[in-house]
């Protein structure tokens, strides 16, 4: 509701800014050019899986001269994703963002930036970024923007739980003797049994063992006592070993209790390297874009994303085939980044992941 309130405000924004001109339901007005894309999709599984999506999707740009100002680009771009899956929210995210570039296509381009938007499956209830910037070409198809954003962000509050622990090492042995203990039973043996020399032998199954004593009359005699041995336990004897670090665990012993989440209102540093090409007469274009997005006063609370765009003209000029790629990466949640706090998603039980994904293919049809 939040965000939709924001798109209609844009939507009537727009409509003052553009109406001053005589002509605005075509797609090019002397040096301006329009674009207008809509996307929906919809789909639905019962029975052995209980799947349903909706997605929306809607893109409004501007190209051009616009009254006074020349060589200028607005846009609006607002897609929304709801996905239950087994009845629990498999995706429930929604982004609303809009631009407007002055010298569009110039070596250095001031521009206007807006954004607002909330992700359900990582705690965001919230995200609302304003922010001034410029764009500069470094060559070609290659360019470097920086802004600084204005931010308030909005995760679920709830108790994470911190804990002090040891580091134990894992290692992997190689080498190894084992050492075998026995229990030990024993008989007395006549001597006439043994012929020939006596001597001493061993081994693990039994041993006969020649013991001299002393009789009554201080004359020395031999006996012989015959032990037989059961493996009653053992051990190996380790020899070689290598450290595997990805094996090491912790042992943990004091916890205490730290509530997080809530409203907090801050600066972002915004850094986006973009390469964008077009190619066969712009049938071919590609597009892609490193958002770094550090706090001001925390460097290592930052926000990283990879975005792909790949679009292809098929044979009808208004029917494009679409592949996009993206990947999140958000620090508050990386367990190395953040000092090992544990930040557990309340409604599932299991730690909240620091990196998402996602690859989409699909049409789009511009009017």
């Amino acid at each position: 509701m939040f965000i939709s309130k924001y798109f209609v405000i844009a939507v009537i924004v727009l409509g003052n800014i553009f109406g001053q001109n005589a002509d605005t339901t075509k797609s090019s007005n002397g040096n301006r050019e329009m674009y207008t894309s809509i996307d929906f999709s919809y789909s639905k599984d019962e029975g052995n899986t209980n799947y349903r999506s909706v997605y929306y999707g809607f893109d409004f740009s501007i190209l051009g001269d616009v009254g006074p100002l020349k060589d200028t680009e607005f846009s609006i771009n607002f897609y929304k994703t709801d996905d239950v899956f087994d009845g629990e929210l498999f995706a429930n995210d929604q982004y609303l963002t809009s631009k407007f570039d002055l010298w569009a296509n110039q070596r250095l381009s001031p521009f206007l930036f807006f954004q607002a938007s909330y992700d359900s499956l990582i705690g965001l209830n919230q995200r609302i970024n304003f922010g001034l910037g410029a764009k500069a070409e470094i060559f070609g198809p290659l360019s470097l923007s920086y802004a600084l954003l204005w931010e308030s962000e909005n995760y679920k509050e709830f108790d994470v739980t911190l804990y002090d622990s040891l580091n134990y090492e894992w290692y992997d042995y190689t080498d190894s003797v084992f050492v075998g203990l026995y229990d030990y039973d024993s008989t007395l043996i006549d001597p006439n049994d043994f012929d020939g020399d006596y001597y001493y032998y061993y081994y693990y199954g039994n041993w006969d063992v020649l013991w001299p004593s002393i009789n009554a009359d201080g004359d020395s005699i031999l006996q012989f006592f015959r032990y037989d041995s059961t493996l009653a336990d053992g051990y190996f004897y380790y020899t070689d070993s290598v450290r595997n670090e990805s094996e090491d665990f912790y042992y943990y012993s004091d916890s205490t209790t730290e509530s997080t989440g809530g409203e907090e209102q801050f600066y972002r540093h915004s850094i986006r390297p973009k390469f964008k090409v077009k190619l066969f007469d712009e049938s071919l274009v590609f597009d892609y874009r490193l958002f770094y997005k550090p706090r001001v006063d925390d460097w290592e609370d930052y926000l990283l994303e990879h975005s792909l765009q790949i679009s292809i003209a098929t044979f009808y000029d208004a029917l494009t085939l679409n592949f996009n790629y993206s990947d999140k990466y958000n620090a508050r949640y990386d367990l190395e980044a953040n000092d090992g706090i544990r930040i557990i998603n309340p409604e599932t039980g299991v730690l909240f992941k620091e990196r998402d994904s996602s690859i989409n293919i699909g049409f789009s049809f511009m009017f």
